[in-house]
């Protein structure tokens, strides 16, 4: 079990409801192990997610079918795609023999603040080049954007 908090003067405030729900379980006087680590800024984290949303929202496909049915825009296979295309990705084989691409994880615990940054700056390079550049948007207005989405 995993316990995020906020480190202040008097000690440690849970930083969700459902952490501090987490916490309870332990017993007033056990002992427990826990590990901290600094985690990643997480309004900036929100504000990847952000972009990528612009991004699906603009992204066009064709209406195709696979073997009888509607081929879907599905959003965790686009930012996975959107990851591949800014460098940060694993090769790996599959069963058929062949080796593909596979997204490395953007949890805070696999991810530093500066690692994120070099992927959120590829990622708007990315966007632009393939999907809002048509749309009309330029660096400038994808900030703007992805500012206005994050203050709701």
């Amino acid at each position: 079990m995993k316990i995020q908090a906020i480190r202040v003067p008097t000690g440690y405030l849970f930083a969700t409801d459902a952490d501090r729900e987490a916490a309870k379980r332990h017993r007033i006087g056990q002992e427990v192990t826990l590990e901290a680590k600094t985690t990643r800024n997480g309004k900036f984290h929100r504000k990847y997610f952000a972009l990528l949303n612009l991004g699906f929202e603009y992204w066009q496909t064709d209406d195709r079918e696979h073997k009888g049915r509607a081929v879907a825009k599905n959003f965790e296979r686009f930012r996975k795609d959107v990851a591949i295309l800014a460098g940060h990705y694993d090769p790996v084989w599959n069963l058929a023999g062949e080796m593909r691409l596979e997204a490395r994880s953007i949890s805070f615990a696999n991810m530093g603040d500066e690692e994120f940054e070099a992927l959120y700056e590829a990622t708007i390079q990315i966007l632009i080049d393939k999907v809002l550049a048509a749309k009309g948007f330029t660096r400038a207005e994808v900030d703007r954007a992805v500012d206005s989405l994050i203050r709701f």
